[in-house]
């Protein structure tokens, strides 16, 4: 096992810090990795989502993994993505009836402790859960996968942070473009029927809201002369 105080937990957290988490499963499956290689536990990863635990990853010996996934529901790791607080134990035996399931697989795979801490996101809100799993002779360091973990959360909350600022860029792309050719026809209209832009916008309106149609749809259909100013005042 690599020292978890060297350089090593360091340039990993960079790594995971820095890492594209615009699709959250690789980089939670990066976190896993990590503290399997750094700390030299089983370790497994998970996202929360209006209260459900999804994307269950997991990296570490295969037996002590195919408990994981039981760990993240009735289990340490679940408890610990819904109540975003560290849930700690180092004697499964006396928690086996509080996770029935999950410490009866993990005590099959040699799992005596489980350890699971939060994954925040940069603002501190809980968008996961780091589970380790140890044996008798395992002690995992909790601050190095609380170090790991934090880098992990917050490259999964700028990623999200980046989507939502592209989401509201999006929005404002579309309302301009469908805003340009209404000020067009807003003119055309006032141009054509002597009226002032105000009152050429009410004309506009009024056309499209009796024919079901949207403002742009009959704008578009003015800047492209398909319907001339006459039609408006014929209806005036």
């Amino acid at each position: 096992m690599v020292d978890s105080s060297g350089l090593d937990v360091a340039a990993a957290t960079l790594a995971l810090a820095t890492t594209d988490a615009r699709d959250p499963a690789p980089a939670l499956g990066r976190l896993a990795e990590s503290v399997n290689l750094l700390l030299g536990t089983a370790a497994g990863a998970a996202m929360i989502t209006d209260g459900a635990v999804h994307g269950v990853v997991s990296a570490g010996p295969i037996g002590q993994r195919s408990s994981v996934p039981a760990g993240f529901g009735q289990g340490p790791g679940g408890d610990c993505a819904r109540s975003g607080r560290p849930v700690l134990c180092a004697d499964l035996a006396r928690e086996r009836l509080r996770w029935l399931a999950f410490a009866a697989k993990a005590a099959a795979a040699g799992v005596t402790g489980a350890w699971a801490l939060p994954i925040r996101s940069g603002s501190g809100a809980t968008v996961g859960a780091l589970l380790l799993l140890g044996g008798r002779d395992t002690v995992p360091d909790l601050r190095a996968a609380d170090l790991l973990a934090g880098a992990t959360g917050g490259a999964i909350g700028h990623a999200a942070e980046l989507d939502s600022v592209e989401e509201e860029r999006g929005q404002l792309r579309d309302a301009l473009r469908s805003r340009i050719p209404i000020e067009q026809a807003k003119g055309v209209l006032a141009a054509g029927t002597g009226l002032g832009v105000d009152e050429a916008f009410e004309l506009l309106r009024g056309y499209a809201r009796r024919r079901g149609q949207s403002l742009t749809e009959v704008a578009e259909a003015i800047v492209d002369r398909r319907i001339g100013p006459a039609a408006f005042t014929a209806e005036q």
